[in-house]
């Protein structure tokens, strides 16, 4: 069974994690601790190495085209790859006019003077006929008028030339310029052209970036798009490697959020169904957001295409900080939407770097219908379950969450048919499978939620069923298939599903028919005739749990085996779920009733419905398994079962190496326990996982702790630093036993030890106090002050005191009272009242427990 979670734990100080600090690091200066990527963000090698394979792949996407290409990280102003400097810089002079690639500054131009608003709406008329130099439009025809927003993303010419008739001139250039048009970008490059930026040459085509009022440059571009998401810094950019790269920032404008949100939605639907809908882009992992543009060449006559777009890790992370990367295409003889086919083989780098090792996990597949087993990849299989059960599905949200459950359940359910030599059939026994073929929305919303599963609150791995429709309620496993369930599965209302086309149903089925369907199993073979059949106890989510059938003889069955026995009989779309009542009509039987499966878990009609209601994946989640949460799991990850722990950690580390680790923690724990008896308690030590992380990266993004510390615990998982580096540090063992000591302290004060109390006596049972001699104060502090330094510290220094502090205050009771006794007064803090008890220390200091 596998099991190899990576919960996203996000712990807080002032939440029930204990940190164990590392106090020999104190002494002397950390190792580097890197930013952990997000599970979909850029994982590399090195920096050089990366731009190595965006110069190539730009490279190789350009070909023989005439153009020009600019990479640019949009946090740093760094260009990574630049294919044709002359063209990309404007060193010979040429500048162009942007095309539709203008159009997301005119929009934002027009809110700031609110010459437009979020809701203006104009109907497209085809043609802008007011004057020659505005194109016609391209895109289909859309019988209401459009929004900014759909304006952006279908790039409508009469649109914009409309509203270029309101906007005043200088609102338009103000804005240009603060995002650096009309002006060099300070690159190192004496031949840099400053593009143009004229005056009193505004005219409606200018709105849709042709004409003589605007001419740019493609690194000019670059730059604004960057300004435009990653929170308005416009810098000076450089052709550097990372090493010796110095981020100079030029200015800063204010993008506010109404704004942002509204040229994120318009430049995505370019992607996923406006002008740029051709290049797959939304197909890929990264959430790529950009717009497409087609000009004319002052004084020509062909066409030039230009695409320019900014990626992000997925449709939760598109806060400016998380903006990957800007991508400029410059094609002359094209149009945008070639252009935006090319940047297509660029943004492909980011999904070779997105694969984790957590792509080798290989699931194997038997397919009914062709007696066939097949082995693929976890992901390929989600992809075509997703696609299987969600067929027609078109809300994102709605999809990610059903990727989500349709992974746990996979991940829980590996080896369910491991007798016959797979882990999963194709049928509803396991999950619908039917190829790993699927839309392009489909696979993307597989591709935003790689990786991450639901957890319950043990950080393990839930049953996340799910079902067409719950009828109104979802349903409780006990009832329904009489087995004891955890709290998730228990049901919950649904008020969402009410639109649902399955919400509400009538059968009607003839006595006979039914007789004989019900002769089909025998224990619902009642002879030849049914007198009565009736519904004996309905549970609380209003599912018939028993049912009477009455005829030569009398049987009572579930309401969920009736609804199997008459669906095989008479097809599944008869009797769609256990929520109905009976009644009877002359010779037929009619079945009133709602919802379409089992319906536990995720209810996909009401999913559906949150997410049109702007609800996440998150929020659905939520709502269908309450108490469970979105985390990650790790499938590059090794494990080991030690007499009472369980092990997980990288692949790199040495079978000496983790048999040193359990040797460590079960002699600690022995000693733990023997030390808590001794005080004439006997308490149960908690089933523990405690987890190695690769690098301290991953330490802070799996914990959201600052690198100094050495571990963290949250209820029964032990997150600790780098095997390598608490042994280089001389620290393994003294960190295991401050963790555990953690555990065992929790476990004996019912989780109601006041932070001081538990910090210091694990800093004594660890033997780190004398690491801490010299940072304690020179007076005994109240144990109310350290409480609130433990819980909010401002700063390092504030933290060591406070630790420091509390190992005091424990050596000084264990001094008085002895280490039993300070046992009892643990396990005693169960009630806020004695919480609120007053310890005496021996110098006559009193210190408030809070």
């Amino acid at each position: 069974m596998l099991n190899l979670l990576r919960p996203h734990l996000r712990l807080a100080l002032a939440t029930s994690v204990t940190l164990c600090l590392v106090f020999v690091l104190f002494r002397g200066n950390f190792v580097d601790a890197p930013a952990k990527p997000t599970t979909r963000n850029l994982v590399l090698t090195s920096a050089n190495e990366m731009d190595q394979r965006l110069q190539s792949a730009a490279a190789t996407a350009l070909g023989e085209r005439e153009g020009a290409i600019v990479v640019l990280d949009p946090q740093t102003g760094r260009v990574p790859a630049v294919v044709n400097r002359q063209l990309a810089f404007g060193e010979a002079g040429e500048v162009f006019p942007p095309g539709s690639t203008i159009k997301p500054f005119v929009a934002l131009a027009a809110l700031r003077s609110q010459t437009i608003k979020r809701d203006t709406r104009i109907r497209c008329r085809g043609k802008y006929k007011r004057t020659h130099a505005v194109g016609a439009c391209s895109h289909p025809r859309k019988p209401g008028p459009f929004d900014p927003a759909e304006a952006l993303a279908y790039s409508c010419n009469y649109y914009f030339a409309t509203v270029g008739e309101r906007l005043n001139e200088n609102d338009f250039a103000r804005t240009l310029s603060e995002f650096g048009f009309g002006r060099t970008t300070g690159i190192d490059d004496d031949q840099e052209s400053a593009g143009v930026l004229a005056r009193d040459r505004w005219q409606p085509e200018s709105a849709v970036g042709e004409g003589a009022f605007l001419q740019v440059t493609p690194l000019q571009m670059a730059l604004a798009y960057a300004a435009l998401f990653n929170g308005g810094k416009l810098f000076r950019p450089s052709v550097a490697a990372a090493p010796d790269f110095r981020t100079q920032l030029r200015a800063e404008t204010r993008v506010d959020d109404g704004e942002r949100s509204l040229l994120l939605e318009g430049m995505r639907g370019a992607v996923e169904f406006g002008t740029a809908k051709n290049a797959h882009l939304d197909a890929l992992a990264a959430y790529i957001v950009g717009k497409t543009g087609t000009a004319t060449q002052l004084q020509g006559f062909r066409s030039q295409g230009w695409f320019a777009g900014i990626a992000f890790p997925s449709s939760t992370e598109t806060e400016p900080a998380n903006a990957q990367l800007a991508i400029v295409v410059y094609l002359r003889k094209a149009h945008g939407a070639e252009a935006a086919e090319v940047a297509r083989s660029i943004f492909e780098v980011l999904e070779d770097t997105h694969k984790t090792k957590k792509d080798s996990l290989q699931v194997s597949v038997h397919q009914v219908t062709e007696n066939a087993t097949y082995r693929m990849p976890l992901e390929d299989y989600v992809t075509g379950v997703v696609s299987s059960e969600a067929s027609i599905e078109d809300e994102p949200e709605a999809l990610k969450a059903l990727a989500v459950a349709a992974r746990t359940y996979a991940l829980k359910n590996i080896g369910r048919h491991k007798n016959n030599g797979y882990d999963f059939c194709s049928t509803t026994h396991c999950q619908r499978f039917a190829g790993t073929q699927a839309r392009p929305a489909l696979a993307t919303a597989v591709r935003a939620t790689s990786g991450l599963v639901l957890l319950d609150d043990q950080q393990q791995l839930i049953d996340a069923y799910f079902s067409a429709s719950c009828g109104g309620m979802t349903a409780n496993i006990k009832t329904l298939w009489g087995v004891d369930g955890p709290e998730y599965l228990h049901g919950v209302q649904d008020d969402y599903c009410n639109s649902g086309s399955h919400y509400r149903w009538t059968d009607v089925i003839a006595s006979n028919q039914l007789a004989n369907a019900l002769r089909s199993d025998p224990r619902t073979d009642v002879g030849q005739t049914i007198r009565d059949l009736s519904v004996t106890r309905y549970d609380e989510t209003g599912r018939a749990e028993l049912l009477s059938i009455v005829g030569d003889r009398i049987r009572t069955i579930s309401g969920w085996e009736f609804k199997l026995i008459v669906g095989r009989a008479l097809g599944w779309n008869v009797l769609k779920s256990s929520r109905f009542s009976i009644s009877r009509s002359g010779s037929q039987f009619v079945f009133r009733g709602g919802g379409f499966g089992h319906g536990l878990g995720l209810c996909q009609e009401g999913s559906h419905a949150m997410a049109q209601r702007g609800l996440s994946f998150q929020n659905i989640l939520a709502h269908y398994f309450p108490g469970t949460t979105v985390g990650d799991y790790r499938s590059d990850a090794a494990t080991r079962r030690c007499s009472h722990f369980r092990v997980v950690y990288p692949q790199s580390i040495s079978d000496e190496d983790i048999e040193q680790v359990c040797g460590l923690v079960e002699t600690n724990r022995a000693e733990l326990l023997r030390r808590v008896a001794a005080a004439g308690i006997e308490p149960r030590f908690p089933n523990m996982e405690i987890v190695f992380n690769e690098t301290t990266g991953d330490f802070v993004g799996h914990t959201g702790i600052p690198a100094w510390a050495a571990a963290a615990t949250r209820k029964n998982t032990i997150e600790l630093q780098p095997l390598a580096l608490l042994k280089q540090r001389r620290i393994l063992e003294t960190t295991l036993r401050h963790e555990l000591a953690h555990a065992l302290i929790d476990t004996v004060g019912s989780g109601q030890t006041p932070r001081w109390l538990a910090e210091g006596m694990a800093i004594y049972l660890a033997g780190e106090g004398k690491m801490l001699e010299a940072y304690k104060s020179d007076a005994l502090a109240p144990a109310e002050t350290v409480e609130r330094l433990l819980i909010a510290p401002k700063s390092l220094a504030e933290m060591r005191t406070a630790y420091a502090n509390a190992y005091a205050l424990v050596s000084e009771l264990i001094r008085t009272d002895g280490e039993s006794s300070v046992w009892k007064r643990v396990a005693q803090q169960t009630s806020r009242n004695n919480l609120a008890s007053h310890l005496r220390i021996s110098n006559g200091l009193t210190a408030k427990l809070i």
